[in-house]
């Protein structure tokens, strides 16, 4: 089909301001956006879908989240000394005079010299490093290694220096909470009722996570929790701040955003910040995962929750016509915004079997057509998505038919953020029901007193389901690792695991079939996991695949407590 350009919808937007337009600047390009825009939305609202290229094959790549787990939109970003490369579009608020470029192409993004790497690709697969480089040996140091040394990296790094200021500071609390969507918010409050200081983290400018996007009265619910927070004199709230890490004893850094972007302000840029908790409650949320099919990284393919965000929160719809393919009943939520926002959605593909619940009905119910046991089989398109070609998700992959389409919301389930939980000890288990890692209650991290002090809340704990009436039931979760079930070798080929380092399907089963049993020399060999989302997108879908290809859990049994090593 032919392509229609990404536009910005006539209403909604509930970050946007339609009053204060922002200029800024893409490759040289004279672009206007508005107040509350990031990056990547004012990007698309101008009609440009393709921001980068992948980091080994050079192939184009759009956005495929909305959020920090971005992997793809990373962009130059300013000039001089304040020049900082892989920049995530997704995260940066748009602000006046803004300078962007693409980055990790040459000549330009539209035509990049580098992209001749995919036509090679046959004789790069995984591991073609370890193997090419090894001899003859004199070679290393004086071919080898100076030819990788310009390769590596994707942005270019800054010459002159930082004109900006930093500052540290210190903080103290009975209770802190990470994360300031509906379950943070209202396990603050109930600390706050509780007795003690309350001090409240959230990385986004904005309070409530998706639960003011994804549920009727969902602002409303954000409002009053933050209205009693407010009202009380032991409870802090901080916007902009992002908790990178927690240690034993309730120690944890976070780093506060204070004039990012925006020099002009007379206040240092961020802020480091050392805080000692009584006890921390991660409510860090989940993040969703894409789908393996032939061909998931054209852009215009995003998940099913980015394309939501970008139509409900800044009125930019990636694309006119829309297929949405799901294993759960959330990425319907997607079809219904779109159609509410008068974009086509020509089938919601679903590879369950049966759908349900109170939102496929609903879909139904607004005559969206629901194709059940269905598979994508390949999406058209090299520059942008054409179309979709379907078959039986329980297939080899033969064509049933053709859908034309400009973009694919894509749905594989959701995946706690248990990142600060394990940092400091927590322990992991498989939730089969749901085909998720979650905190394990019976390994949680310990303090000095042998007494844990970091517990986990709402969806970083797998309670989906936090947001209470807010929530309408769902269907069960299906795990679909590769899709269709029985797609043949040409088609796991083009089945994209890490979208920034070109890690495909074939190449996690060739680890395993050279012999990488552990995960963690998997991931050296193919790289899966070790681009700057750091395997956010990518990792519980690399394991699946690793798990099938070796026939073993995809967690084995874990040692007993009392078999953990001592800290001393």
């Amino acid at each position: 089909m032919t392509h229609t350009p990404p536009f910005r919808l006539p209403a909604g937007g509930r970050r946007i301001d339609r009053a204060w337009q922002v200029p800024f600047r893409f490759d040289g390009r004279h672009l206007r956006g508005l107040t509350g825009d990031t990056i990547a939305s004012a990007l698309l609202a101008n009609g440009q879908l393709l921001m980068g290229r992948s980091f080994k094959y050079h192939r184009p790549r759009g956005p495929i989240a909305s959020g920090a787990e971005e992997p793809n939109a990373l962009l130059g970003l300013g000039q001089g000394g304040r020049f900082e490369p892989n920049q995530r579009a997704t995260t940066t608020p748009l602000t006046h005079g803004m300078i962007t470029r693409s980055q990790n192409c040459w000549p330009s993004l539209e035509a990049d010299i580098g992209a001749v790497n995919n036509w090679l690709s046959p004789v790069f697969p995984a591991g073609f490093y370890y193997k090419t480089f090894i001899h003859p040996r004199p070679f290393w140091k004086h071919l080898f290694e100076p030819i990788i040394r310009r390769s590596a990296g994707l942005g270019r790094a800054p010459t002159d220096p930082d004109p900006d200021r930093y500052e540290q500071a210190y903080a103290f609390a009975d209770t802190v909470v990470v994360g300031g969507g509906i379950a943070g918010l209202t396990a603050a409050r109930d600390a706050a009722a509780a007795g003690g200081t309350v001090l409240v983290l959230e990385q986004d400018g904005h309070w409530g996570g998706r639960t003011p996007t994804d549920h009727d009265g969902g602002q409303a619910a954000i409002d009053a929790a933050l209205a009693d927070l407010r009202g009380r004199d032991t409870v802090t709230l901080r916007r902009n701040t992002m908790a990178t890490g927690l240690y034993d004893h309730g120690y944890l850094i976070a780093r506060e955003s204070l004039a990012d972007h925006d020099p002009n302000q007379g206040i240092p840029r961020q802020r480091l910040w050392r805080i000692r908790a009584g006890r921390v409650i991660a409510a860090t949320g989940a993040l969703e995962r894409p789908l393996s099919f032939a061909s998931n990284d054209v852009p215009g393919v995003m998940l099913a929750s980015a394309v939501r965000d970008f139509i409900a929160d800044y009125a930019v719809a990636p694309g006119r016509r829309i297929v949405v393919v799901t294993n759960n009943d959330d990425a319907y939520r997607t079809a219904l915004t779109a159609h509410a926002a008068g974009l086509e959605v020509p089938a919601i593909v679903d590879a369950r079997p049966t759908a349900d619940g109170a939102l496929p009905q609903a879909a139904r119910a607004a005559g969206i057509t629901v194709l059940t046991g269905t598979a994508i089989a390949k999406v058209k398109g090299a520059k942008h998505v054409e179309g979709v070609v379907l078959c039986d998700h329980q297939s080899d992959g033969t064509p049933r038919q053709t859908i034309d389409c400009d973009v694919v919301a894509m749905s594989g389930g959701w995946s706690p953020v248990v990142h600060l939980y394990s940092h400091c000890g927590g322990k992991l288990t498989w939730d089969e029901g749901q085909s998720m890692f979650r905190p394990d209650p019976d390994r949680p991290p310990l303090g000095a007193d042998g007494q844990g002090n970091v517990t986990v809340a709402g969806a970083a704990n797998g309670d989906l389901h936090c947001a209470g009436d807010l929530e309408q039931p769902a269907g069960a979760t299906m795990p679909v690792w590769v899709m269709p079930a029985r797609a043949p070798y040409k088609l796991r080929a083009k089945m994209w695991l890490d979208f920034q380092n070109d890690v495909k399907v074939t190449d996690v089963e060739l680890a395993a079939q050279e012999g990488y049993a552990s995960v963690e020399h998997t991931k050296r060999y193919t790289t899966l996991g070790m681009a700057t989302d750091q395997g956010k997108l990518s990792n519980i879908n690399g394991l699946a695949v690793l798990s099938n290809a070796l026939n073993q859990p995809i967690q084995r049994p874990a040692r007993p407590r009392s078999a953990r090593p001592i800290r001393r």
